[in-house]
């Protein structure tokens, strides 16, 4: 964060900054647990953690001023900029993040301040006069900044250090719509997106858009998902916004990045890509986005393409006769092109539940509507990763082709289905990724070849597993809350651990941070005794638990040995031995890597199974493989050292290097 002093954040605009505990732990850089620590432990020093100043909805609140100096005289947390930083974390008197309007009288600050610059020294009448010249036909500010001139402008001089704080006025927002996220649980499907659900859309956009004049018609509800799709698109690509007091928030957030909007009568005559999102509001049921859906279909021209991102309950899921009649008149229009079911957990607020995508446009050439297809996709147990979104965008963007285009495309998760058909047959419009299709069993089929062919490139290496040709039925991958509810796998909290017990002997400790490396894991370490005396209730870890975390990206490790302390926010997943439902620690360990993260993201993390009866074998051979690596990245790193003291003694003139070569000795000697 920046480094510029900050003065002492009572004075700011006379109205003084507080932080909750959650605000000192964001603050300080630490788990929300430790400043409820910090306050008992040092309630009796010379130095004792700050006294509350108030409360908030139950809560303790600290005033800021004093929080910051604190943790800098005393050294605590993880921040060396703690005064600096103090504004993003703190909040004035009498602001909420949970109050809709005074957030957006705060964006519109923000917004001002971008637009003019320091806001700290302007009366009440000289911020209405800079918010009428920065919009004067009030598009996005004015009406928030006159709203806020009315109850007094308290927080304007908050809003430069706010800024300062977060480095730039963009930056400012962004650390607002965060913070307006975490108390919004109540959003729900309307909650805040994942940056792979973003990136995704933006990629499809970015698709639709490119060798043609088509401008984007943004979402006028999710100012994040614009964002994105702005910088997908570039400076190249023109966009736009519907007017209305639902884009507001989103033409602040684009015109505080610098992206231009053009006016939609402005582009009245290019093909459009129209961009949506439903439920553009929580408490939006499933006949609202269902008529969402059918407006964006009906407002789309010849040339138009939209892409439509819902809730999968709305959009492909089973649903009541009435609803499915709502969605069949969609279909009906027939310019739906696409349908994908997505994985669960790219909803900040809404982690279990799944989204879908609609993807519409009219059909190359003179095709009746009986005789229109659909492309249908099942990513319920794909993680976005890059190589995923950009396979799919592009049998997305093929199915818009005409029939030379399909044909010319190896579709990788797109199967083809009549529109007819979808219609007839009701309930779920897309099968689940679960059952496998063609394409699936040529995949399978094709596997047992594969297998000898990267056995036979690592043979120096390691002796192959011996394989044989097979169809033993694997059980379906499962969600990891269906398979805690079946038994086959428990979770198992971490330890919270008291910063003070850890040493360099004695049990080892595997923390969060250790799954990014690990072969860190082993340097921290506990002492027994002290352990055993502060939890006596807590539990090492057994051979084949899966240390996994949650954030900030899903990651875990496969602990083969046993007798180590999982430290809080870590956890395990402990398979059961005496009924494992074909679950394989080590498969576990790689499909939670890249999985969506969130604090609950975790339940909905789809894990492949292998047959029952071949868990030991798999494990026996993955086993094999994972020491083979082990051994291989040991003499990698003994090369890597003695490259790196070799060159420390030439270049020191320490030692000469011969060379033994025949010709080096032929020349030697002339």
């Amino acid at each position: 964060m920046t480094t510029r002093a900050v003065d002492d954040l009572r004075a700011i605009a006379g109205t003084p900054l507080v932080l909750t505990l959650a605000g000192v732990a964001e603050l300080a850089g630490v788990q929300r647990p430790v400043p409820s620590m910090w306050r008992t432990r040092f309630a009796r020093s010379d130095d004792p953690f700050p006294a509350p100043v108030g409360t908030r909805r139950g809560s303790d609140t600290f005033d800021a001023t004093e929080v910051a100096e604190w943790l800098a005289r005393t050294g605590h947390g993880n921040n060396d900029e703690v005064r600096a930083d103090a504004a993003a974390a703190a909040t004035p008197e009498g602001f909420s993040y949970e109050d809709a309007q005074a957030v957006a009288e705060i964006e519109g600050l923000i917004a001002l301040q971008a637009a003019t610059g320091d806001l700290a020294d302007l009366s009440v009448e000289d911020l209405r006069s800079a918010a009428q010249g920065a919009d004067h036909d009030d598009q996005y500010l004015r009406a928030e900044v006159e709203e806020h001139a009315d109850r007094g402008a308290p927080w304007v001089g908050w809003i430069d250090r706010l800024v300062d704080a977060a480095y730039s006025p963009g930056g400012a927002l962004a650390v607002v719509a965060a913070r307006r996220a975490a108390v919004g649980g109540a959003a729900g499907s309307a909650g805040r997106l994942h940056d792979d659900a973003v990136t995704l859309i933006a990629e499809a956009v970015k698709a639709l858009t490119e060798g043609g004049s088509a401008a984007v018609e943004l979402d006028r509800h999710d100012a994040a998902l614009s964002a994105g799709i702005c910088r997908a698109v570039g400076d190249d690509g023109s966009v736009t916004l519907p007017h209305g007091p639902e884009s507001r928030r989103a033409r602040r957030r684009l015109t505080v990045e610098g992206r231009w909007v053009e006016e939609p009568a402005v582009v009245r005559d290019s093909p459009r890509v129209v961009v949506a999102r439903v439920p553009g509001a929580r408490g939006d049921d499933e006949v609202r986005m269902l008529g969402a859906l059918d407006e964006v279909a009906l407002g789309l021209g010849d040339d138009d393409t939209a892409v439509v991102l819902g809730p999968a309950r709305a959009l492909v899921d089973t649903l009541d006769p009435a609803n499915e009649r709502l969605r069949a008149d969609v279909l009906r229009t027939g310019r739906v092109r696409g349908i994908v079911r997505l994985a669960p957990g790219l909803v900040e607020s809404a982690p279990r539940e799944a989204l879908a995508v609609w993807v519409f446009g009219a059909p190359k050439g003179h095709v009746p509507i009986s005789d229109r297809f659909t492309v249908i996709a099942d990513l319920t147990a794909h993680r976005l990763t890059p190589a995923t979104r950009t396979d799919l965008v592009s049998d997305v963007v093929a199915s818009m082709g005409g029939a030379r285009d399909v044909r010319g495309h190896a579709f990788r998760f797109a199967r083809f289905a009549r529109t007819a058909s979808l219609l007839a047959r009701g309930g779920s419009l897309v099968a689940s990724a679960s059952t496998g299709g063609s394409a699936g069993h040529r995949d399978i089929e094709a596997l047992p070849a594969l297998v000898d062919t990267a056995a036979e490139a690592i043979r120096a290496e390691l002796d192959p597993i011996h394989v044989e040709p097979g169809r033993a039925a694997a059980p379906a991958p499962a969600t990891v809350l269906e398979l805690v509810e079946q038994g086959h796998v428990r979770v198992v909290p971490g330890t919270r651990l008291d910063r003070e017990l850890i040493g360099d002997e004695g049990l080892v400790v595997v923390a969060a941070d250790d799954l990014d490396d690990p072969s860190s894991i082993g340097s921290a370490r506990v002492d027994q005794f002290a352990f055993a005396a502060a939890h006596p209730t807590a539990a090492l870890t057994r051979p084949g638990d899966v240390v996994f975390r949650t954030s900030p990206v899903a990651a875990a490790w496969v602990d083969r040995d046993g007798s180590k302390v999982v430290a809080y926010p870590a956890r395990v997943l402990r398979v059961t031995p005496e009924d494992p439902g074909g679950l394989v620690p080590e498969i576990i360990a790689a499909d939670i890597a890249g999985q969506a993260h969130g604090p609950a993201a975790w339940k909905q993390w789809m894990l492949r199974r292998v047959p029952p009866h071949t868990v030991a074998a798999v494990r026996a051979a993955l086993t094999d493989v994972a020491e083979a690596r082990a051994g291989l990245a040991a003499r990698m790193a003994r090369i890597d050292r003695y490259a790196s003291v070799l060159i420390a003694g030439a270049t020191s003139g320490a030692v000469t290097i011969i060379d033994s070569t025949p010709t080096a000795h032929a020349v030697s000697e002339q």
